[in-house]
């Protein structure tokens, strides 16, 4: 037996590791000693190897080949524990796994409302680890609408934009915990914010902070090259310029405009490069509703020659060090590609995505000829701004596992994006999002399950079967509806590829953004949309959530603090989530059919249980709001439920008494 630590001593570690975002792994690793510790002891670094101790040898890849090669070995030689790699991610990789599989830290730790069991001693025997991705590739987060992780901590700096939300950057304390998080993932990617100016002193340290640890960094689809049209406006005020932005209207702008940022973008050694053409607020490029055919062809030979003007930039930049570029076909791009109209390098990955609203992949995804000289990626949406989710988990492991072995299965495995948002409320999802990027074929959503579960002790098997009944409760309607919800840009045959997996799930993004449009048409007709068939579908939800709310609640009662905590800061208060929002829709619904037969009495009854619903959650939330996580709805400004709740008191005169 090899002792790990006592109460007095812990095994020291020799790093022979000079690569520095490997000492940073360490350093973590350190942490996690004195996590697990009832003493808190850390491990000492060693100037030389001890009979008994810890090895991390060093890597034989150059860095800029990191990507090519993670595997990595854990095993024992008699006392001493060696961690060897041939790339520094390999490395990184066998620190993080070490820390979960043999001491026990959860890789999502920072935001999993789970502290870490504590032993007094550990030991371990004989170890032998050896693994590696199954493929080869970006396995990445998109940290895209993240008004929680921005309004929770003090700290950030002020951002220019003329665009909602965006006032403050994420403080790079907040970041870093993101990035590592991403890091025990043993993801290797990651798109730091929603836009980025990276000329911005407080956005590029959020490039900063991630490029530290060595993980790979990116740009938001909207802004190739890191000039998004928000960049554009402060590009243009910095240097006395104007125009639109407009590659159309005014090339040589949007062309110098490339160069300065890429220069910027090209002083960091791990960038993956975005190009393609969107315009203001990630919409298509162009201003018509609906160009016709020719217009179309047009559009994809303007775009397709752009980027490779955009790559042509970068390779200047870089002095021919650039290797990996992507262009996201994200709304009309795959309708391009589709088309035929969109032609790209042979080292630019192409990257589908699925469509927000319901999660699923469009038309185009399955009638895209793949061609054998080019590369293909996924931008998936764990969450997903004004449809959802957002406050919630609402994809499930089984949507998850469809999407992601399906693009596997096409060989779209050359890169995955996955928009996390704040992240703390998708960790579920997100860790067997990973699980299935490492290795999809060894991927079990059962034996995730059990794993899962059993920190609930006796009430596992009910866990299991409770988070299940979460999910498959969820309120769906028909793929029909799409055709109503989805925007004019997506392409969507309205089948289920999927019969087991639900499609068109009415999460709390779909159900705030359309009774919002009941509020602001409450004295006249609704327009013709989706509202009572919303309605239909919640008020059968509805009781369900009740009964999952009951469950949790109970089963809870019996629980450890530490894991009743973790219980309560996340699927009580999902499910609470989801039931509150629920009733709020059915109750305004009921109210709008009331005030249109002029029934004051039930108008304003139904109203105040409206109100009484919101003023329900946002009470009840709180609860996630303890110690570290003080403040985390501070930035609620995406779903802005206060704003809701004040919105439906309006309909009675009023201001909420709660707020």
């Amino acid at each position: 037996m090899i002792e790990l630590f006592s109460t007095e001593k812990a095994i020291g570690i020799c790093l022979k590791n000079t690569n520095p975002y490997v000492k940073l792994a360490v350093e973590d690793l350190r942490r996690d000693f004195a996590r697990v510790s009832t003493s808190h002891i850390q491990p000492d670094i060693l100037s030389e190897e001890s009979d008994c101790c810890i090895i991390i040898e060093e890597n034989s890849m150059d860095d800029s080949a990191a990507i090519e090669n993670e595997g990595y070995s854990i095993r024992t030689e008699g006392s001493r524990i060696i961690i060897t790699a041939a790339s520094y991610l390999g490395t990184i990789w066998g620190i993080y796994t070490f820390s979960s599989a043999i001491l026990g830290v959860d890789p999502c730790y920072l935001f999993n409302d789970l502290e870490a069991e504590t032993h007094t001693s550990m030991e371990i025997s004989a170890v032998s680890i050896t693994d590696r991705p199954a493929a080869s590739g970006f396995r990445g987060v998109f940290i895209n609408d993240e008004d929680l992780l921005t309004g929770w901590k003090d700290g950030g700096g002020i951002r220019y934009m003329n665009y909602p939300w965006y006032g403050l950057t994420v403080p790079e304390k907040v970041m870093d915990l993101v990035v590592e998080t991403v890091l025990r993932l043993r993801m290797n990617l990651i798109i730091p914010a929603s836009f980025l100016d990276i000329d911005n002193p407080p956005e590029k340290a959020l490039a900063d902070t991630a490029a530290k640890r060595g993980i790979y960094i990116s740009q938001h689809h909207a802004e190739p090259l890191g000039l998004s049209h928000f960049t554009l406006e402060n590009y243009c005020k910095k240097f006395s310029r104007s125009g639109e932005y407009s590659y159309i209207r005014n090339p040589e702008l949007l062309e110098e405009a490339w160069k300065y940022y890429a220069a910027r973008w090209a002083e960091y050694d791990n960038v993956v490069w975005q190009l393609g053409l969107r315009g203001k607020a990630d919409r298509p490029m162009w201003e018509e509703a609906q160009p016709g055919e020719e217009e179309l062809q047009k559009y994809g030979e303007f775009i397709s020659g752009a980027m490779r003007h955009q790559k042509a930039i970068v390779l200047e930049a870089t002095h021919g060090k650039a290797k990996y570029f992507t262009s996201t076909l994200w709304m009309e791009g795959s309708k391009l590609m589709e088309k035929g109209y969109l032609s790209l390098d042979e080292d630019v990955i192409s990257i589908f995505a699925d469509t927000g609203t319901n999660q699923m992949y469009g038309t185009e995804y399955y009638q895209i000829p793949r061609s054998d000289r080019l590369q293909y990626g996924i931008y998936y949406h764990l969450q997903y701004h004004h449809e959802g989710p957002h406050l919630a988990p609402q994809t499930g492991i089984d949507k998850l596992h469809f999407n992601l072995n399906t693009a596997i299965g096409q060989g779209d495995n050359a890169y995955f994006i996955i928009n996390v948002s704040n992240v703390r409320e998708f960790v579920f999802e997100l860790h067997a999002c990973a699980e299935m990027l490492w290795d999809i074929k060894s991927f079990s959503k059962e034996e995730y399950m059990k794993r899962y579960c059993t920190v609930f002790g006796n009430s596992a098997a009910e866990m299991h079967e409770i988070i299940n009944r979460y999910y498959s409760s969820l309120p769906e309607l028909a793929v029909s509806c799409l055709k109503k919800d989805l925007p004019k840009y997506f392409n969507y045959d309205y089948t289920n590829r999927a019969p087991n997996v639900k499609n068109f799930v009415l999460k709390e993004g779909n159900i705030l953004t359309h009774g919002r449009e009941i509020i602001s048409a409450f004295h006249t007709p609704l327009r013709d949309n989706l509202y009572p068939e919303y309605y239909t579908e919640l008020v059968k939800a509805v009781p369900l959530y009740e009964e999952i709310v009951d469950r949790l609640t109970e089963i809870s009662l019996s629980l450890s603090e530490r894991v009743k905590k973790h219980i309560t800061c996340k699927w009580l208060l999902y499910a609470k989530t989801l039931l509150c929002i629920y009733r709020w829709y059915v109750y305004l619904y009921d109210a709008k059919q009331f005030c249109d037969r002029m029934d004051s009495v039930r108008m304003i009854y139904a109203l105040q249980s409206a109100c009484s619903s919101l003023e329900e959650y946002l009470r009840y939330r709180t609860c996630a709001e303890y110690g570290e996580f003080s403040g985390w709805f501070r930035g609620d400004t995406k779903m802005n439920v206060k704003q809701c709740l004040m919105d439906t008191c309006k309909l009675l005169g009023q201001v909420p008494a709660f707020l």
